[in-house]
């Protein structure tokens, strides 16, 4: 019996939940040494503080950050605490931070931050964001975004391979947005208000970029020079504009690279301008179908033939 306890003791404690769990944060064994960490419901600062410190010697795969309004979080607040996704969801914050950097303590650990149904009402400041030197992916889903400016650069040295914010209000984007954002490979941005995007937003050349996900917003055409200098891109995800010809001159220098095209849910007119498709092979996984003329309604754009395709 003695020793069935002992081990029951050395289990708990290798698993990771060995601390009396103090609110409003608790424990949760997800494999051997592993943990996840989730605070709910917080609204006291210091409460929130003193209960992250019950597991500063626990190694943390996730921090969860749910259903909790805070003035904001103390740049501190994070010190000693070793995790590698920060997941903050469904909270209220005046300001990210009480100071000119956020997370301290979390700079080389922290590797994915989810901001997701979060209000930050003094606005997204990205400087907070530039000293976590071991991010590798941000993403924003319904956070309060309505523009991106220019000062998004403040993150562009980060070890980024994927930046996402989706399912916003983003309807303006500065001509050189991403320009510097030279290791990134997924950028996403489905689900907005955009209406416009420019070659110049992206980086040139765009070495490491492999997607772009740009479904469900605002977009009529692109421009002509949109995908030049794109070496390693293979996926063009559009579904869901207002876009209505796959022009020659913007998909052209990269649709033999390509292995996944999304044009779906556009109004697309299958027409003479679609006839450089016909000598060249489709993507592996293209998805998009004709609006128009009537004759062509539904067509899958890769079933086409080009007696069918008249201006």
């Amino acid at each position: 019996m003695i020793f069935l306890l002992w081990s029951l003791s050395i289990f708990s404690e290798a698993s990771g939940c060995f601390q009396e769990p103090i609110p409003p944060c608790s424990c949760r064994s997800i494999s051997f040494y592993t943990t996840e960490i989730t605070c709910k419901d917080a609204t006291d600062i210091e409460q929130l503080q003193n209960s992250l410190k019950r597991y500063q010697d626990n190694p943390i795969r996730t921090l969860f950050i749910m259903d909790s309004s805070l003035q904001y979080f103390p740049s501190t607040i994070f010190s000693g605490l070793n995790f590698e996704k920060l997941h903050i969801m469904n909270c209220t914050f005046n300001a990210l931070t009480d100071s000119e950097e956020a997370f301290e303590g979390a700079e080389k650990g922290l590797q994915t931050l989810i901001v997701q149904e979060t209000t930050i009402y003094s606005g997204w400041n990205w400087q907070h964001l530039k000293k976590l030197t071991g991010l590798t992916e941000i993403r924003s889903i319904k956070a309060g975004l309505d523009e991106i400016d220019s000062d998004i650069a403040e993150i562009s040295l980060l070890n980024l391979d994927s930046l996402q914010l989706t399912q916003d209000s983003i309807s303006y984007i500065d001509d050189r947005a991403f320009a510097r954002f030279t290791k990134l490979k997924i950028l996403s941005l489905k689900r907005n208000l955009i209406s416009e995007v420019k070659r110049s937003m992206f980086p040139d050349p765009a070495t490491s970029l492999l997607q772009i996900n740009l479904g469900h917003n605002k977009i009529e055409e692109l421009p002509e020079d949109i995908f030049t200098n794109m070496p390693s891109l293979v996926a063009v995800l559009l579904g869901e504009n207002s876009i209505v010809t796959i022009d020659k001159k913007a998909f052209g220098p990269v649709w033999s690279q390509l292995n996944k095209v999304d044009l779906l849910d556009n109004p697309l007119r299958c027409d003479c301008r679609l006839r450089w498709m016909m000598a060249v092979s489709f993507p592996k996984n293209t998805w998009a179908r004709c609006e128009e003329p009537p004759k062509l309604n539904g067509t899958q754009i890769d079933k086409l033939h080009p007696d069918e395709l008249w201006c």
